[in-house]
């Protein structure tokens, strides 16, 4: 098998889906960014082969269209391979499948910073001989500035935990999904379902932070659009803002 592509599945579990079953769109997160993590450590560019040079890697931004979602007991199969990469970003792109059927595609942009001064550094030098596959773009985004939310329609603040933490010694990216969806009316919930989701990352939260979740909801011919934002609440700096679509749940 080719070193660039990789793959790997998970089976879905109980506490990983909603109350009809589905898999929540942050259990997709989490699974796209367990393989991108393991395939980075087959290609020696993981966490911990970059500790020599004090770097390491954070989500910049990351895009899910989902057709359907797995649910309980299924075993979804992720595709993933790096696509492109810039001056301080690398690019990684997923194809989601359930039994040979591709049920959705990611992209996803991920810069590498300097561990304790937490600045973005270009991409060694070892990286920069990678060929990437020819494969190419799962979603051909060139993720262009998110829409800023402009109305507050509704909040909730929520105390980071310790173990909300990850290795990085801050909020893991999959949390930031999981506070962007609890803002979110149960009404929405129950009648819609996610079939986009785009975030982009902007700050980091540490431990002992109070951070705000809000969203604005704006109807369309489709379904709903929400924008979400997410505050610190000490000095109002936005740490994430996301973009999400829903349609109405097929009865």
């Amino acid at each position: 098998m080719n070193a660039l592509f990789w793959t790997e599945s998970f089976k879905v579990r109980a506490y990983e889906v909603d109350i009809f079953g589905k898999a929540y769109v942050q259990t997709i997160f989490n699974y796209l960014q367990e393989a991108a993590s393991n395939h980075a450590g087959a290609l020696k560019a993981d966490k911990e082969n970059l500790e020599r040079l004090n770097y390491t890697w954070v989500l910049s931004r990351a895009h899910i269209q989902m057709e359907t979602y797995p649910r309980w007991h299924q075993t979804v199969q992720i595709d993933t391979w790096p696509s492109k990469k810039e001056a301080y970003f690398g690019v990684r792109d997923f194809e989601i499948k359930l039994k040979d059927e591709t049920i959705g595609r990611a992209t996803s942009s991920w810069m590498m910073i300097d561990f304790n001064q937490r600045k973005p550094v270009k991409l060694p030098d070892f990286l920069n001989g990678v060929e990437y596959p020819e494969k190419g773009r799962a979603l051909n985004d060139p993720f262009h500035r998110l829409p800023e939310l402009r109305q507050v329609q509704n909040e909730l603040k929520l105390k980071v935990r310790y173990s909300d933490l990850d290795v990085n010694r801050h909020v893991n990216s999959g949390h930031y999904l999981t506070w962007a969806m609890e803002a979110v009316p149960v009404e929405i919930r129950k009648k819609y379902i996610v079939k986009d989701f785009q975030i982009n990352y902007r700050a980091e939260a540490l431990f002992g932070d109070v951070v705000s979740s809000q969203i604005e909801i704006i109807k369309n011919e489709n379904g709903l659009a929400l924008h979400h934002r997410i505050l610190r609440e000490s000095d109002q700096k936005e740490l994430c803002r996301a973009l999400s679509l829903w349609n109405p749940v097929q009865s």
